[in-house]
């Protein structure tokens, strides 16, 4: 029994201890700690209001500029429209005299557009950007029922907005796409042109080199640079680097963003890197035969890529008669001053029964010759006659004198036939450019130790 009342006592006793706190003490502390609680929560609910006031004038603030911008847009569009140079004039930047006079420029070039096509200038805001006192805006205009768009810049004074030469610092971030195939670097801006260029252009850099036989195919890279003077252009840091220039810096389509203009430049420009990195930078010389070759190999890369018709070329022929491989076999035997002959060692069968397509060699040809005779470059342009015999020497000599040329306009048809000596002769029939007076004329060439040359 003692055991137990004294455990009974030790417990009353921390039941005592805990409950000894004064209730009006108590009582207090609570209070205290609610109006704490009480005064944070309001402190709190101010400061959040606070927040949410300032936020909302900042929405307010945006909302105002964006829709002041889209004021100015539309008055500067419809300025165009109706051919009103004064509104259109006072929406441009007043501190630059350089931009107005451009700017002057473009009216006109509207002007004259508008005559010519049928243009309607919407003014309806594809997209737009504000970063404080900037503004980017991609305006629509259709022509011909394509629709394109311009990208224009501003800069907020005060209560109004002014258009303003390209800002290059507003393109947006630095981006960069990377493929098995491409590798372009690019501005946000860009961000469509750029994919739409990786998922052509690789797949033109792996036919380019299949055609070429290259040990690898080469993996593309592509600069878009905001401002150049060309559209597309080698980098100029030794690389085989292609740049170009954006669409964003002029009218571009919205539909198509690498549209047939851009694709048939970069595609021009693919084939002479391709070219000259299977050829290891070989330079030709002209007025050889090697600067139409060259070119005609670009030509017909350039045609594979495009999936362009019309593939009636010397190079087109040779393909399709003794296969793709003799284009790659055509590079491995240029030189720089490289003649015609050198497709004897590419073909089995003799230049005159091999049923080659000649026309636009001779067109080439006939155009070389008649540059020689503007230059005043006698010795080459009579290297380009069958001068073993006198009579034609005498015939290519009054031509150099006479200062007489021909440039064909087009070459009709061909014949291989057998001249008098018995040696084979390419006949061709030509119109040439002579605008009203345009007739048709015959032209013989000689094939003399594998090179046709002028005979008449």
């Amino acid at each position: 029994m003692s055991r137990i009342r004294l455990e009974w006592n030790v417990e009353s006793q921390k039941i005592d201890k805990s409950d000894s706190e004064d209730p009006i003490a108590k009582r207090a502390r609570r209070r205290r700690a609610l109006r704490l609680i009480m005064l944070i929560g309001v402190v709190l609910a101010v400061l959040s209001f606070g927040v949410l006031v300032v936020r909302q004038r900042l929405l307010d603030v945006q909302s105002q500029l964006e829709q002041l911008l889209r004021e100015t847009v539309r008055a500067e569009t419809a300025a165009l429209r109706i051919g009103d140079i004064n509104t259109f004039l006072a929406a441009q930047d007043s501190a630059s005299e350089a931009w107005r006079q451009r700017q002057q420029s473009v009216f006109r070039e509207y002007s004259e557009l508008k005559a010519r096509h049928d243009v309607d200038l919407t003014g309806a805001i594809v997209d737009l950007e504000i970063d404080g006192q900037r503004g980017r805006v991609v305006v629509e205009e259709i022509i011909n029922g394509v629709r394109y768009a311009q990208v224009w810049f501003y800069r907020n004074l005060g209560d109004k907005w002014y258009h303003i030469s390209p800002d290059f610092s507003f393109w947006g971030e630095e981006r960069s796409l990377e493929t098995e195939a491409t590798s372009i670097r690019y501005f946000a801006l860009d961000e469509r042109f750029a994919q739409a260029i990786s998922e052509t252009a690789g797949g033109w850099s792996r036919r380019g080199c299949q055609i070429l036989r290259c040990d690898s195919s080469p993996k593309l890279a592509i600069v878009i640079v905001r401002d150049s003077a060309q559209p597309v252009s080698k980098a100029t840091d030794g690389t085989a680097t292609l740049q170009i220039l954006s669409p964003s810096s002029g009218r571009m389509s919205l539909d198509s963003p690498f549209d047939q203009n851009a694709q048939g430049l970069v595609a021009e420009a693919l084939a002479e890197v391709l070219i000259s990195r299977r050829t290891d930078g070989l330079q030709v010389v002209f007025p050889h035969d090697a600067v139409y070759l060259r070119l005609s190999v670009a030509s017909y890369l350039v045609k594979e890529f495009l999936g362009a018709e019309g593939k009636d070329s010397l190079l087109d022929s040779l393909a399709s008669l003794y296969g793709e491989e003799k284009v790659a076999e055509l590079l491995d035997h240029l030189a720089p001053a490289a003649s015609m002959a050198i497709l004897q060692g590419i073909i089995d069968q003799p230049l005159d029964e091999a049923p080659l397509n000649w026309r636009d060699f001779v067109k080439w040809r006939l155009n070389t010759e008649a540059d020689l005779i503007e230059s005043g470059a006698e010795s080459d342009m009579l290297n380009l006659y069958d001068t073993g015999d006198e009579e034609i020497w005498q015939i290519a000599y009054q031509r150099y004198q006479t200062r007489t040329i021909l440039r064909p306009r087009a070459v009709l048809d061909q014949v291989i036939k057998r001249a008098p000596n018995g040696s084979p002769q390419l006949r061709v029939t030509v119109i040439a450019d002579g605008g009203a007076n345009d007739e048709e004329r015959l032209v013989l060439f000689n094939l003399v130790d594998g090179v046709w040359k002028r005979a008449n």
